[in-house]
Formats: structure tokens, C-alpha cells, sequence
């Protein structure tokens, strides 16, 4: 009875088809012209036995969703008017193929698989590259491949994203989704062969836009510390701005930073909201507890800490009262920090917080914005000469080698000067160590201070620097000069009526997609050293396994492979002879799932173990790092990983023909045999078990290979 209306579905759909596409058209032949559209598309076949499809008219456009259904599978695709699909989500039964296993299909077929589907889905001037690399990370116990790239116009990137998963088991594409789902973007995307008239013209734009790009960049010198943590070396590191991007058609720059200030200023005036910095009452102390602590020798009172604190007159705490004081007890330092809470009738508040033995100020927070329309009394010059004198009571000695390293004055609703002093040397700022100061752009009172001031490495000399424009030619050679499309905040009012009913439903702008030049790279360096003219990269420790001691090992296929899927040991040697201790087969098996750990890095044994027993590999009295494994014991581990332990453990029922049979332990035995018939074991070169022989690294790894590919 379901096929037949499934094939009365396809009749009506076909009829439907011939009808003109009018504004008029009824619902469900709207629906029937985008579903025979989808179908033809993705090659939907006729065996679902259930359909049933909606729609959702927005402002922005319509989306179908559309369904099929059947016993053991069910589809769901978002389409757009015209039948371009826009997400895809298929869920399929299927066996489970356990714990720690290959995936059926490779992640370069999977490749192949999600570009033939983009090349279904997408057309005319859209298209989409799929690449085995730019997929999630390959990984044991993931059996879906999630293929992410951008949507190419016209053979160019844009910023729509596009993602595809295929199952590793069945070679099916599972999801496809990109990311304007929901998104309008006015106007049309330009041809480039329409704005370029060759490859000359294309390749002399490109260089314009290369110095008009070069041009909003801008570094900074000062000192910043080395990797050691011990030294602090000059660099020039870049002045944080705007986004740019160079209009291909007219050759403007266009700043898209200010674009976005502008719709914001433009609006409903972003609304100003501020965060008030209060005391958390989480984790503090009852009254009792807080008495308890007074009266610990050292320890200041609430009393005392309060004249403490109200010495500081500064900080605008006359007129005010104390409504709360909470301590902190660093269990592994001993040091207690008391947080004094002050605030008046009218909802004012200011928190500082204070060395609870000695009363000296660590820091202080209170409220940094206001009324929308509030007018500042106290100019900047006043409030970084309150600023000033503040730091040089507080921290005399610190404060003799700092300078102003950055301001800001109070607006738009902020009612605080902010100050930003750090230590410099040698003529050059290390921000490192840096004072923080707001002041009150009313009262002119201290509002908030926190620094820090601990570093204390030795300092490069300041000789032999390179210029400033050989440090930006070296900082812009980092970039690559692209051509794509942009996303482009416009005004819809510059369209005239063309939008008009997204105007009056309050839509002020929206997004366009424009033809530019811009500046992109895949690295980014964190500065450029000031005496070598090199871009400095950020240390990486990529967890990546290789091995560089398996030259004709007899594992080297397997070991490679596993390496593939992030199963292993870092360290970059696998040394294959070394005997297995229970530390390693526990980091080789958590690697499994998921977890590769350094085994060089502190506390990674723990880490380790936590992970082990979570997978019920080991109970934690069980932990012996340092003993060593045999090559029954890792069997045993495994095939229990693995689930086959329950059957292994019955007696009488299984046999093997390793040759030392009949050595092998009752205990081992079932293991022995299940082993042998899953290809997990052949036999060392003698065909023996050898159930009690410590097991090497290498037969550690190949075990496991064989398990995996069961």
C-alpha cells in the first residue's frame, strides 16, 4: 500500500512540475517542484515509504524542509525555492563494528565520495574542493569523516563554509550543511572575468592593492620574553586594528571595521552595558569560619583591614560602609587574601582586596560605566596624575621603572580613565610586568588597580636593531595577497527600494558578498625579532607521531599506519626492542581512544592511568608503571578491551596449535586461542604463544594493528 502512494507521490510530482512557477502557485505545488528538484539532485531513490515535507517563509526567504522515511533509514534536506540543497542529514542502521577498529573505508576515498557529492549539489557559479588533509583528524573509534572548505564563486574562496561527513564504515555522505542556511546576502557576486579584462589587468590590481594593504599594517617595539621565560628579547610585535580589504571593481580600500562602528553608532546605540566587577559570594567563608580565621595569629581583623583599606583615600571609600569582608586561605602557600566590600545608599561599590597579614593593597575593582549621557569633570591629564601619584605611594619601587604605555579616556558611557603602565628598559617597553589604573572621570577617584609584576628576566641589549621598514617588509612577507570574496557590511538604504519590506520590517543592513583583495596566511608569527629581521613563530607541539628508528623493522607497516590514526607514543623514536612496561601499554591503548599522551610531560602518568581506568583496562590498585608486560598479559588486556574477555574466561571450549600449546596457562588459554583466530597472535618465530615473555614495544603495536584490522 506505501509503494503504491509512493509511486502516486512521484505521478502527482511529475504533473506538478509542468506547472508555471508563479507567486500564485499553491503550497503543494511549490513543494512538489522543489522535491522532484532535490530528488533529481541527490538521486533520491524510490524505496523510502514515507515523505511529508513544510516549509518556512522568512523575511530573508524560504526554506523547504523535506523528509523520507522507511524502516531502517530517514533523510532530511533543506532546500531553498529553487531546489538547492542546502543541508542534508541521512540516518542509517547499521552494524556496530566495536570497540578500536579500522574504518572501512579510507579517509581518501571518503575524499572522493564528499567531492562527488558537492559536485551534485552545487553549480553554476558555485563549486567546492574537498581535500583528504582538510578533514576532522583521523582517529581510532571515529567512523565518520567530516570534510570542511569554503565555497569557491566563480573559482574564488568565500567566506561561506561548507562541510560534508561521510561514514567510514559505509562510504555514505551522513551531513552536508553550509553555513548560509539562514543568511541573505543583497545583491549579486561579480564575475571577475566581468571586473578584470585579462590576467595583466588582474595581476596589476593585485599589486595596488598589495601597497594599500601594506599600509594598515603597523608594528610596535618592546620587550617581549623568549621561550626560556628567562630573557626578554626586543621584537616589534603589531599595533592591534581594523579588517580591511581592497574592492576589486573600484581599487578603494575599504575599511570593514568601521563599517560595523558605523551600523552599530547607527542603531540603537549598541546599548552600553557594563559587567559589575562584585565580590563572588561562591566559596566564601561563614561568619563563623571568618572569626575562626581573625583570631589565627598573623591573620588581620575585618576591623583592622578596613583602616587599612580607608587609608587610601584615593580610593573614594569616605561616606561609605564596609558591607562585606570575605578571606581566602591559599592552602598551599598560607597566604590569606581578604576581600573588603564597600558601597553607600545610592548603589555605589568598590571591592578591594587586600594581603590579609599585612594590609597591603593587591588590588581594586569597582564600577566602570554610567549613565549613557554622562559628562566627564576630571580630564585625562588629572586622572593620570591621580594615577601617577597612586602607583608611586602603592608600589614605589616598581612604579620607578614604568612609563604610560597606553590610555584611554572616559566615553560614551564609560565614566573611567584607563591607565596602562608598564616597566621599560632600555628605552622599550616589556608589558609583561604593567600596572592597570582606571579613575573616576567624575570624582576623580581611584575606581580600579590590578598589576602584574612578577617577571624578572635578564634583558637583551637594545643594539643592533633592525629599521622599523625592514621589520614591516619582513612582518607583510608573512601574508599572501588573495583575491576572493568578502563579506561586506551595507547600508540597504543605498539600495533604493530594492529592499524596502526588509527596511520597514526594521532590517537596517545586511551583508554583501564583494569581489577584493585581501591579506590571509595559514601561520601566524607573534612578531618579528628586532636584530635577525625574522617573523618569530609561536613554539607548537604538534602531537603527531613519528618514528625514525623503523628502518627494516619487520612492523614498520603497521606501526606507520597506526601513526596515521593517532595511535602510539610520541617521543619520535617507537624503539621496537625495548621491553613493554604497563605505563606504555596503557598510553599505547588510551590512545585508542582518542587520548595521546606525552609520556616526557609532569603529571602525564596520571593522566594516563585516569584514562585507563575510565576504560576499564585496569582497576587503579592494579598501577605498576615500571612492570613489565607479557605478551600473554597484553593479549588479555586487549581481547578485554575488546569485549571477548566474558568468552575467553569459559573453560574446556577452545583450542589453538601455537606450538608450545600446552605451556600456555589455563588462565591464558581462551585468550590464546580467540587471539589466534582473530589474527591478533601468529606466533613468535619459533610459533609459540610465549605467553610469560616480557612483550617488546613493537609486538605491542603489532597486536594491537592485527586487533584493529580483525
Amino acid at each position: 500500500m506505501k509503494r503504491a502512494a509512493s509511486a502516486l507521490l512521484a505521478a502527482i510530482l511529475s504533473l506538478t512540475l509542468a506547472l508555471p512557477a508563479a507567486a500564485a502557485a499553491t503550497a503543494d505545488q511549490r513543494l512538489s517542484r522543489v522535491t522532484l528538484a532535490v530528488k533529481e539532485t541527490l538521486e533520491i531513490p524510490d524505496t523510502y515509504t514515507e515523505f511529508s515535507g513544510d516549509m518556512e517563509e522568512m523575511e530573508t526567504g524560504t526554506i523547504w524542509s523535506l523528509r523520507w522515511e522507511n524502516a531502517d533509514r530517514s533523510l532530511r534536506v533543506s532546500a531553498d525555492e529553487e531546489g538547492k540543497v542546502l543541508q542534508y542529514v541521512l540516518t542509517a542502521d547499521r552494524a556496530d563494528s566495536g570497540p578500536a577498529a579500522f574504518p572501512t573505508v579510507s579517509r581518501t576515498k571518503a575524499a572522493e565520495i564528499a567531492q562527488s557529492f558537492l559536485n551534485r549539489v552545487l553549480s553554476g557559479e558555485e563549486s567546492g574542493v574537498i581535500a583528504p588533509d582538510n578533514s576532522g583528524a583521523q582517529s581510532i573509534g571515529n567512523d565518520q569523516y567530516r570534510f570542511y572548505t569554503n565555497l569557491l564563486l566563480y573559482g574564488l574562496p568565500s567566506p561561506i563554509g561548507l562541510s560534508v561527513t561521510v561514514d567510514g564504515q559505509t562510504g555514505e555522505v551522513l551531513r552536508y550543511s553550509r553555513d548560509d542556511l539562514y543568511d541573505l546576502h543583497v545583491g549579486t557576486a561579480k564575475d571577475p572575468a566581468a571586473v578584470f579584462s585579462g590576467d595583466a589587468a588582474r595581476t596589476a590590481a593585485r599589486e595596488k592593492a598589495a601597497a594599500l594593504l601594506k599600509g594598515t599594517l603597523q608594528l610596535r617595539l618592546e620587550y617581549e620574553l623568549d621561550d626560556s621565560g628567562e630573557r626578554a628579547v626586543l621584537r616589534y610585535l603589531p599595533e592591534g586594528g581594523h579588517s580591511y580589504y581592497v574592492d576589486a571593481a573600484t581599487g578603494e580600500l575599504v575599511d570593514l571595521t568601521a563599517r560595523l562602528q558605523d551600523a552599530a553608532a547607527a542603531g540603537d546605540g549598541g546599548g552600553n552595558s557594563g559587567t559589575s566587577d562584585s565580590a563572588t559570594e561562591s566559596g566564601s567563608l561563614s561568619q563563623a569560619e571568618q572569626e575562626g580565621i581573625s583570631q589565627m595569629a598573623g591573620v588581620w581583623s575585618k576591623e583592622q583591614l578596613d583602616q587599612a583599606a580607608r587609608k587610601w583615600t584615593q580610593l573614594g571609600l569616605s561616606g561609605t560602609s564596609l558591607a562585606a569582608c570575605t578571606y581566602w586561605l591559599d592552602k598551599e602557600t598560607g597566604e590569606v587574601t581578604a576581600s573588603l566590600r564597600y558601597n553607600n545608599e545610592e548603589g555605589w561599590y568598590r571591592t578591594v582586596t587586600l594581603d590579609g597579614k599585612s594590609g597591603a593593597v593587591q588590588s581594586v575593582s569597582g564600577p566602570t560605566w554610567g549613565e549613557e549621557n554622562i559628562k566627564p569633570k576630571v580630564s585625562l591629564e588629572k586622572a593620570r596624575t591621580a594615577a601617577e601619584d597612586f602607583l608611586q605611594a602603592l608600589r614605589p619601587e616598581k612604579w620607578a621603572v614604568c612609563d604610560l604605555y597606553e590610555s584611554g579616556e572616559a566615553a560614551d558611557g564609560s565614566r573611567v580613565h584607563t591607565f596602562i603602565f608598564s616597566q621599560k628598559e632600555n628605552g622599550y617597553f616589556f608589558p609583561c610586568n604593567s600596572f592597570t589604573v582606571t579613575v573616576d572621570a567624575v570624582d576623580g577617584s581611584i575606581v580600579s588597580f590590578r598589576g602584574s609584576f612578577e617577571s624578572d628576566p635578564v634583558f637583551d641589549s637594545a643594539e643592533g636593531l633592525i629599521a622599523p621598514e625592514a621589520a614591516l617588509d619582513a612582518w607583510f612577507g608573512t601574508y599572501t595577497v588573495s583575491l576572493g570574496y568578502v563579506n561586506v557590511l551595507q547600508d540597504l538604504k543605498d539600495y533604493g527600494s530594492q529592499y524596502q519590506q526588509l527596511l520597514d520590517l526594521g532590517y537596517t543592513h545586511l551583508y554583501s558578498l564583494e569581489l577584493g583583495f585581501y591579506l590571509e596566511r595559514e601561520n601566524s608569527p607573534s612578531g618579528v625579532d628586532a636584530k635577525t629581521g625574522k617573523p618569530v613563530y609561536p613554539t607548537q607541539q604538534d602531537r603527531i607521531i613519528t618514528y625514525n628508528d623503523l628502518e627494516g623493522c619487520w612492523g614498520r607497516t603497521q606501526a606507520e599506519t597506526l601513526a596515521d590514526y593517532g595511535v602510539g607514543w610520541l617521543g619520535g623514536s617507537l624503539q621496537p626492542k625495548k621491553q613493554l612496561t604497563q605505563l606504555e601499554l596503557m598510553a599505547l591503548l588510551v590512545s585508542l581512544d582518542g587520548y595521546l599522551p606525552d609520556l616526557r610531560e609532569e603529571g602525564a602518568a596520571d593522566q594516563v592511568y585516569d584514562r585507563a581506568v575510565g576504560m576499564g583496562l585496569l582497576s587503579r590498585a592494579e598501577r605498576d608503571d615500571d612492570a613489565l608486560v607479557s605478551r600473554g598479559e597484553v593479549v588479555k588486556v586487549l581481547l578485554d578491551y575488546g569485549g571477548y574477555g566474558a568468552a575467553a574466561r569459559i573453560p574446556g571450549i577452545f583450542r589453538c596449535t601455537f606450538a608450545d600449546e600446552a605451556a600456555i596457562p589455563d588462565s591464558l588459554y581462551g585468550y590464546a586461542a580467540i587471539a589466534q583466530g582473530l589474527g591478533v597472535v601468529q606466533g613468535d618465530g619459533s610459533g609459540s604463544f610465549a605467553a610469560g615473555r616480557t612483550a617488546t614495544r613493537l609486538e605491542a603495536i603489532v597486536m594491537v594493528y592485527q586487533f584493529m584490522a580483525r
